[in-house]
């Protein structure tokens, strides 16, 4: 279950086994394990020690986590916190390495000398793992963690011609180990960041790219006619030169279909973002123009990875809800890439005009550009636009804008009692509304009851960074000293899309509702306390134009509740930042 990501449901089965009075040191670590990887960093360590795996130094899984638990608060810190938490992070690898040896506990402790400051220790560290002896005859995943963490090893001596031929091997011996590889390169980047190295000579080591697809929606002109040979055939020689194995897009009748079967006939994976409900979308965006565009979408759906509902209403004539599935796609697409640690790039034919309106092609340029990442525009001739189908449109104050999210409350607070809210109110509210008002942005809709909070905000990094901030404010309080519970954690839930602004009939206040808000509020009971997840459409818009400072993480999927489906969700936290150390 780790293994194929579904860290949520993996803590819970194994939370639920330790809350019957399972006691054993295996299930312990499967716990905190999955609460380090699911971003629960402060949380994860509280249990760390309270399970005992703190004093299980015989055991050497509980060793490895203690110190990865360490590098994780290093990594996500500067200055002398950095320092203190990288030597202590060594410290632990290097008490595994020496216990049970092996190459793990040597390499990770030589970085986590780099991440101390000390270039000389790492350099030291890392020849003597390069004298260690290789394991004879290793074809399975051990061989391939020996020869990375030799090319690790290479890099922090200064050899990439070697850190190249360890990294050419290791690849070599699994080809296909795809989150084996993305963990060895997010490794590797953190060194370059460290020590000044250009990363581009991990380029030819990184999985397939993630590609982003769009297009005109309706039959082109002349020789390159969406259903002629002259578009399939630059498609298809876009798809090799960009190294595509991964496609993101819509469906809709034209290129977009075209795009699709050229990915499924390359042998790429094929994944669908459609804007509402199936039949509605078929209605509106393929069954105009024809029945062979019917069947080429009923074809493309039945062999696409996955399938994905930016909403499940009916197209009702609101062009943002375009606007929006193609940014959930764009996403997507960068999130992939993150988690494989390889290029996102968007393929897109264009007429080269640029339509009024939200959506369309030349929006979805537009959006891309603004993360910097590569894009191929294939060039058209301007094709005749047909009818969306016989939709009437949105009237004008019915249509939505575009908000992030924030649902957040305090785990434990049902269980106060009532001479501990005064001291709830003022030390725990407290510190909330002056962290709200502080934000550089504040939001532009708040509501409160109880121990919860709503916070709605006009762009996605408005919301994540008050989020963090949120987080952060709450691990200051000294909970004791207020006489409340230490176990009280805040937790964050936060998503993007339409909702619709208008005013509470009966409180005759502003208000914001929708479907988008539900799905907000849908995910905060599954959050680990003193963390932040996020939807998927908001961390793919934090990953697509804020990567800089923020990172989402996939942790699993929500429980299904009250007739909704599960919905993949993601970590947030800070990005890496790496050390301004230069000696």
């Amino acid at each position: 279950m780790i293994q194929r990501g579904e860290i949520l449901a993996a803590y819970d089965i194994a939370r639920a086994a330790l809350e019957a009075g399972e006691t054993s040191r295996e299930v312990a670590y499967v716990a905190v394990l999955c609460l380090a990887r699911a971003g629960a960093a402060d949380f994860a360590r509280a249990e760390y020690v309270r399970l005992g795996l703190a004093q299980a130094d015989d055991y050497p899984e509980a060793v490895a986590l203690g110190a990865r638990l360490l590098k994780d608060v290093a990594l996500a810190s500067l200055g002398a916190r950095r320092v203190a938490f990288a030597k202590a992070s060594r410290r632990r690898y290097d008490a595994l390495h020496r216990r049970f040896g092996g190459l793990y506990g040597a390499i990770n402790a030589a970085s986590l000398s780099l991440l101390a400051g000390d270039r000389v220790g790492a350099r030291a560290r890392a020849a003597a793992v390069l004298a260690t002896p290789p394991i004879s005859d290793t074809r399975d995943e051990a061989g391939y963690y020996e020869l990375a963490s030799r090319a690790e090893a290479c890099l922090l001596t200064g050899d990439l011609g070697a850190a190249r031929a360890f990294l050419t091997e290791a690849l070599a011996r699994s080809p296909h180990a795809y989150a084996a590889r993305a963990s060895t390169l997010r490794q590797l980047e953190i060194l370059c960041g460290e020590l000044g190295v250009d990363p581009t000579w991990l380029a030819p080591f990184r999985p397939p790219a993630c590609a982003h697809f769009t297009g005109h929606i309706t039959d082109l002109t002349g020789e390159r006619a969406l259903d002629g040979a002259g578009l399939r055939r630059d498609i298809d020689a876009a798809l090799k030169d960009q190294r595509v194995g991964f496609a993101y897009g819509g469906l809709a009748a034209g290129a977009d279909i075209v795009f699709a079967e050229a990915v499924l006939d390359a042998g790429a994976e094929l994944h669908v973002v459609l804007p509402a409900s199936l039949a509605s979308f078929v209605a509106v965006s393929v069954a105009p123009f024809g029945e062979a565009w019917i069947e080429r979408f009923e074809r493309c759906m039945a062999r696409a990875t996955s399938i994905r509902y930016a909403a499940r209403d009916p197209y009702l004539g609101d062009e943002q809800v375009f606007a929006y599935s193609s940014q959930f796609a764009m996403g997507c697409a960068v999130l992939r890439a993150q988690t494989l640690s390889t290029q996102a790039v968007q393929l897109a034919v264009w007429d080269g005009h640029v339509a009024p309106g939200p959506a369309g092609v030349s929006a979805d340029l537009a959006y891309w550009a603004r993360g910097g990442r590569p894009a191929v525009t294939i060039a058209v001739q301007r094709p005749a636009l047909g009818p969306r189908g016989a939709i009437i449109p949105e009237p004008a104050s019915d249509r939505r804008a575009m908000r992030a999210m924030l649902f957040a409350d305090v785990q434990g607070f049902g269980g106060l009692r009532d001479e501990q809210i005064p001291a709830f109110i003022e030390g725990v509210l407290g510190r909330m509304a002056d962290t709200v008002e502080s934000l550089r942005t504040p939001p532009t809709h708040v509501e409160t009851w109880g121990d919860g909070l709503f916070l709605v905000f006009e762009r996605p990094i408005e919301a994540a960074l008050a989020a963090l901030a949120l987080l952060e404010a709450h691990r200051k309080l000294d909970l004791a000293s207020l006489g409340l519970p230490r176990g009280l954690g805040l937790r964050i839930a936060g998503h993007y899309g339409p909702v619709h602004l208008r005013t509470n009939p009966l409180t005759k206040a502003p208000a914001v509702m929708g479907a988008h808000v539900v799905v907000a509020a849908r995910i905060e009971p599954d959050v680990a306390p003193g963390s932040a997840y996020v939807s998927e459409a908001l961390a793919g818009a934090l990953a697509t134009l804020h990567g800089d400072q923020v990172r989402c993480g996939y942790v699993g999927r929500t429980q299904a509740r009250k007739g909704l489906p599960a919905m993949p969700i993601f970590s947030l936290s800070r990005a890496y930042r790496a050390s301004s150390r230069t000696s």
